[in-house]
Parts: C-alpha cells; structure tokens; sequence
C-alpha cells in the first residue's frame, strides 16, 4: 500500500528541468533516457532544443527555449526563465550541467523555489580563466542553492568534493543504457562489415566521439601508426560529430601519418547502436572523462573496450576489457597489437561485459534511481 502511495506521490509531483541544449551528447542522451511519460514535467533548454528536443517534443513533452545568447541580452532571457519558473510553480527544479546549475539554480532560488537538485555530469576540471571563475562560484554556491547534488560517478564526485563542493548534499546515480536499444545482432554485423568494405581477416577499431583535444584522436592516430608498422591488418572507423572528411585539419592529419588506408572518417551518426555491432574492438583514447556512455553501450553490444584510464571507465568496464594510461600511444598501440594477435580473448570479454551491463548499467535501474531522489 505504501509503494503504490508512493508512486502515486512521484508521478504526480511538478518537476521543471533546466539543461544547457538537448544536441547529441552523452549527459543529454542519458537526461533523455531517465524521462517518462509525466504529465506535470517541463523542460526548459537555455540555448537550443536540438535532436533531443525534438524527440522529446514528438513524445508529448512540454519544452521551452530561451536561446541564450552570450551578450548583453541575456539579461532578460534569465528574467524570462524566471518568470517561467513562477508561472509554473513546480515542486522540484533540476539542473542539468554547470551552465544551468548557475543560471538555473539561481533563477529558481530567486523564484522561490523549495527544492532544487543539480546535476554534474563532468570531472571537477577547468579550460580557461572564465571557466575557472564559474567553477569557483558555483563551489560557494553548492552550500546556498541545491537541496542535493547528483554525480552520475564516484570520481566526480571526489574531485568536485576536493575542489570546495558541499559534501553533505552529494548523490551518486550512475548512468544506465536502454538494453532493447543497444545488443548483438549477428546479421546487423555481416552486413555493416560488407557495407563499410571490411573484410573477414580484418580487425576493426572503433572510436565513438567528438572531435575536442579532450577525446585525443592525436594519441589514437599515433597508436595507429605504431600499429601499422607491426603488420597487423586493421581498419579505424571514427564516429561522430567533426570526425569526416569535412574536417580539413584532421584529414590531413591522417594524410600526413600515412593512414589514409586505415582510417574510415564515418562523421555523425544517429544509428550508432547499429555501427558498433561491426566493432571488433571499442577505442576510448580520452585524456579526460567522467562515466563515458560509449563504453557502456559498445559492452551492451558484446563489443569489448579499450579505454585511457580517465574518470570512471576503469570500474565501468571492471574485467570485461582493457585499461591504458592517458596519453601514451606506445601503451595504446601494445595493446591493440595484444588483442588483435589473441582474438579468442574477445569472445570471453564480449560476454563480460554483456553481463556486467545487465547487472549494473541499465536504464530501468537508472530510472529507479531518479524516482527514489524525488520521493
């Protein structure tokens, strides 16, 4: 009776989400995921709806951009949030990402808001001074504004806990995937293979991500170079957004290290579940990291994975692949070498890693884990 009292309690409470923008990215996919099919939910973006809006939008969700921009008229975009906020007076506001635990957080206590969670989704680190200086903010503000602060791991949450957080509000919620979504398919891997030209005796690298000195595709060229030159028969395919021929730095780049054999730069994809089933092997070359959805989803796959040892890829992955240290194609180009020369081990890790998804990393788990924050 309590549990049924309970529920009743979650689907009916009004929640107001902030976040950045909804484009393709791994905390809006997961922010994506976590979301059901809620009456009393909207959702504001402060700069653009994107794929992820526009999905959400199709499904019945209520969303409002405000197209923030940074000039001197943002000024009123944060007097309009605020409004929005009043006007729909929810029980609980929750942040998504720096940006809008600051101007999300503040507008919210501003309108009066009672509860009001953050979301960080990111290791405590900083690119330049203004990034810096918001950091610092919102470390002091971590003790005035949010009624909890939700890390998606235990990294993140020590790093931003050194870095001056408030370590008493602090809920770890790790990521989870949609099992239906992302799973072997034997047929889909045959065919993907012949589609891209990769041969049987071909070994097929895959790296999922975005073209940023922080994902380091120099370390992973490098690594190939090494790799080319031990004689092992490999293809690298790079996935995602700046990685194309578009890209006139990076095909040159490849150009120059002499990979243009090797190296397929397949750019964005919206159907990635269905490319990693032609992996024989997942790359993650990052320098840095929080919870890297891309490795959950390519060990949903049955695909293993290779992953820098960066935020918290080590305890995600656990024993079903292979961990390096960041910044060293010598260490990545060994390793790649090791499993390409004792590919039975794929098998065994392939399974590993099935399983340790299905245990721990689901959506449905995940999910539960947000209902349980809103009670």
């Amino acid at each position: 009776m309590i549990n049924i009292f309970q529920n009743k309690l979650k689907n009916n409470l009004k929640i107001l989400y902030i976040i950045n923008s909804l484009e393709l990215g791994g905390a809006e996919q997961i922010f994506f995921n976590i979301l059901e099919n809620r009456k009393k939910i909207l959702i504001v973006t402060l700069i653009s709806e994107g794929y992820f809006g526009n999905k959400l939008k199709n499904k019945g969700f209520k969303l409002i951009n405000l197209n923030m921009k940074k000039n001197i008229f943002i000024i009123f975009k944060i007097f309009r949030l605020i409004q929005i906020i009043k006007k729909y007076n929810p029980e609980i506001v929750h942040t998504w990402l720096y940006h809008s635990n600051l101007i999300g957080g503040i507008a919210s206590k501003l309108s009066g808001v009672k509860q009001i969670f953050w979301s960080i989704h990111h290791e405590f680190e900083y690119s330049n001074i203004f990034v810096f200086i918001e950091m610092k903010i919102l470390s002091l503000l971590s003790y005035l504004i949010p009624n909890k602060i939700v890390y998606c791991s235990y990294s993140s949450k020590q790093s931003h806990i050194l870095n001056g957080y408030n370590k008493n509000l602090s809920f770890i919620i790790e990521n989870g995937i949609s099992l239906e979504k992302f799973k072997p398919k034997k047929e889909l891997r045959i065919n993907l293979r012949k589609k891209l030209k990769i041969k049987k005796n071909c070994f097929l690298i895959g790296n999922i991500s975005r073209y940023h000195p922080i994902k380091d595709h120099e370390t992973l060229l490098k690594s190939l170079i090494i790799l080319k030159k031990s004689k092992i028969f490999f293809k690298c395919i790079l996935i995602g957004n700046g990685l194309s021929k578009c890209n006139v730095n990076l095909f040159n780049k490849i150009k120059k290290y002499n990979l243009e054999d090797n190296v397929i730069l397949y750019g964005k994809s919206l159907n990635v579940h269905e490319l990693l089933n032609a992996f024989d092997l997942n790359i993650l070359s990052s320098k840095s990291e929080c919870s890297p959805v891309t490795l959950l989803e390519a060990m949903a796959s049955g695909v293993p994975s290779l992953s820098t040892n960066v935020g918290n890829a080590k305890n995600l992955i656990g024993n079903s692949g292979w961990i390096v240290e960041t910044e060293n194609p010598e260490a990545l180009a060994s390793c790649i070498s090791y499993i390409a020369n004792n590919r039975s081990k794929l098998v065994e890790k392939s399974k590993l890693g099935i399983k340790r998804v299905r245990s721990f990393y689901t959506r449905e788990k995940m999910r539960l884990s947000y209902r349980a924050l809103y009670t």
